[in-house]
């Protein structure tokens, strides 16, 4: 099995989320500058707009037409309903629409120009108006800039989906979401570089005396970092934090307020996954005690290696262990192919099997003996019982003298 050198493989994850990190931070610092800006002035612009004069007609103010609605309808898709307005012919006074105006076409009459407005506008929800009006009602309907802004029927007014006040929100929304985001994963990649620098000096030998539990601090360290904890609680708090980022700008009245809230929610996450960190560290470690039992006579038992090292077979379910010796097999007698694991190869500790271990998720019961070959991770797999068997054998005791020649007995 062809394995990546050590560093180009610790590498590689955070050159990943730098990658993505960057990628993420350019994409956020693009809304936050252009997009956001434009919508806004849109959206001053709409609000400082008056009604156009009499006789003249810009797309730069607000012009109202009369028309009359010939249908409503409700289109239900998935989960969300769409309220269309059907309209028919429109009156407008002796000026006609300019031709600028897309959404409002117009034919010149004798005396009169008439709007031929779109058949059917789309409204920002169901009231008040499109909850009110029938085929025949009479609208006055609003353009500026071309498209059809809101609808008035009496003495109410209801928006079209064309309302651009508030049209920064979206993407605003999605420039913290993506901004967290980044962010996490520049965090990630710097903790990651730091674990790979830290590698070399983590991974010193290990020595087991009388129990698993008995391994060095620096061992128990860069065990200690494959734990699911480190993993999972890292993805809540950013998922957290982008999420409440993301609904801001839709609870809150502007870019500022929207930024401090964010600031503000993030707070208190971070602190808590900083409490949660701390106590974790500090709690009692997950560490099995087992004493080594070397086998008199070589055992053959079911168990597996996994890591990226050459010795981690696939399909080679047993091992094969005796004073001096470990090594894998397909063999349920161990007599078979055997793949020994070489005396670089230094124990760290035991431990419940986590679901980021590497391979298929081990049967219940099963512990993991925790290993390191120089500075790779590696992982013997077996049942509780014979975990004291794989330490006896990896313990390798100077004066043990083997011949790995024999036949092995079947456990």
């Amino acid at each position: 099995m062809n394995a990546l050198p050590a560093p180009a493989r610790h590498r590689s994850p955070a050159l990943g989320r730098t990658a993505i990190g960057i990628v993420l931070g350019l994409v956020a610092g693009w809304l936050l500058l252009v997009t956001v800006p434009h919508a806004l002035d849109v959206e001053r612009a709409f609000t400082a707009a008056g009604d156009c004069p009499v006789a003249e007609v810009s797309t730069e103010c607000r012009h109202t037409v009369a028309a009359t609605v010939t249908s409503t309808a409700a289109d239900h898709q998935h989960r969300s309903t769409y309220y269309w307005l059907g309209l028919g012919h429109a009156q407008d006074g002796p000026v006609a629409l300019p031709g600028r105006l897309k959404a409002s076409p117009h034919t010149r009459g004798p005396g009169r120009a008439v709007a031929a407005v779109p058949r059917r506008i789309k409204m920002d929800g169901r009231t008040p108006v499109f909850a009110l009006v029938r085929p025949g009602a009479a609208l006055q309907l609003t353009y500026w800039r071309g498209e059809i802004r809101y609808v008035e029927y009496r003495s109410l007014r209801q928006y079209t989906t064309a309302d651009p006040r508030g049209g920064y929100r979206l993407p605003l929304a999605a420039a913290l979401f993506l901004l967290s985001v980044g962010v996490a994963c520049l965090r990630g990649a710097y903790c990651s570089a730091r674990r790979a620098t830290g590698v070399p000096g983590a991974a010193g030998p290990i020595e087991v005396s009388g129990s698993a539990g008995s391994a060095g601090s620096a061992g128990s360290a860069g065990a200690g970092s494959q734990e699911p904890w480190r993993i999972t609680l890292p993805l809540a708090s950013v998922l957290l934090i982008s999420c409440f980022a993301f609904g801001t700008p839709w609870v809150t009245g502007g870019v500022p307020t929207a930024v401090l809230l964010t600031t503000v929610g993030a707070v208190p996450v971070l602190a808590g996954s900083a409490w949660v960190t701390h106590r974790r560290r500090r709690r009692t470690t997950d560490t099995i005690k087992v004493a080594p039992l070397a086998p008199f006579v070589e055992e053959c038992f079911p168990g597996t290696i996994r890591g990226e090292v050459p010795y981690s077979q696939e399909g080679f379910g047993y091992l094969v262990a005796a004073p001096g010796l470990l090594a894998s097999t397909p063999d349920p007698f161990g007599r078979l192919a055997r793949c020994p694991v070489p005396r670089t190869l230094t124990v760290v500790r035991v431990r419940p099997p986590y679901w980021t271990d590497p391979g298929p998720r081990p049967a219940p019961g099963s512990q993991v003996v925790e290993c390191r070959d120089g500075p790779t991770p590696v992982y013997v797999v077996t049942e509780h019982c014979y975990s004291a068997w794989v330490l006896g054998a990896l313990r390798r005791p100077a004066d043990s003298q083997f011949r790995a020649g024999g036949t092995a007995r079947r456990s």
